[in-house]
């Protein structure tokens, strides 16, 4: 297998950091999740939060990022009650979306190793090494594991998931000038509606080993 690293990208309440973490226990590879805003405030000499908040448009997103940079292991049910957001970056967004990119090139090259989210996919474009993922589902669907997750309304999750798939979009357009699902930026594209992590785990492994 010429896999070394896969990048996995996902839509809130698509159960991508479910899907990212039986993959990497599929090919044996270490997990990167929200360690990269860590690293990268560390290259910066700053906090994880003001990485954070100068990486994504002050948001509940935002708040969610730093919260779960301060605890990586923050249970899903904390999504509603982020801590505030941090202020004064020394540098530009600019300046702090190349610390993340740095740190995920760095990781790339280290190889063996699923990144889950920051853009990587766009990061590592280049790498014959990579494969790309997306972890998408239907509104319905996802709303359904937000609130569940959040314990939150219907109306709620449906807020939640439209907030965030703007702030992503937004994202991506603001650093690369693309759509954030845009098809040609993955090598597969996969739908949780109807598949377990697992499952969708087992294909994207699969994937993997065919590169």
């Amino acid at each position: 297998m010429n896999t070394r690293v896969v990048s996995v990208s996902r839509q809130v309440g698509a159960a991508g950091e479910e899907v990212a973490r039986a993959v990497a226990a599929k090919l044996d590879f270490r997990l990167i999740d929200y360690q990269v805003i860590q690293d990268a405030a560390r290259e910066a000499g700053v906090s994880p939060e003001t990485v954070s908040e100068a990486e994504h448009t002050p948001s509940l997103m935002t708040r969610l990022l730093e919260a779960l940079a301060r605890n990586p292991s923050m249970p899903v049910t904390a999504w509603a009650d982020p801590v505030p957001m941090a202020t004064n970056p020394l540098y530009t967004s600019t300046d702090y979306r190349k610390f993340v990119e740095d740190v995920i090139r760095q990781t790339a090259d280290e190889g063996q190793c699923v990144i889950v989210g920051h853009a990587a996919q766009m990061i590592l474009r280049e790498r014959l090494d990579t494969v790309r993922v997306l972890v998408t589902g239907s509104t319905r669907v996802r709303a359904g594991r937000v609130r569940t997750g959040m314990g939150v309304d219907e109306k709620e999750a449906l807020k939640t998931i439209e907030r965030t798939d703007h702030e992503r979009q937004d994202y991506y357009h603001r650093f690369y000038g693309t759509g954030w699902l845009t098809p040609c930026t993955y090598d597969l594209c996969i739908s949780t509606d109807h598949l377990n992590p697992e499952q969708a785990a087992a294909i994207v492994a699969q994937v993997a080993s065919l590169r």
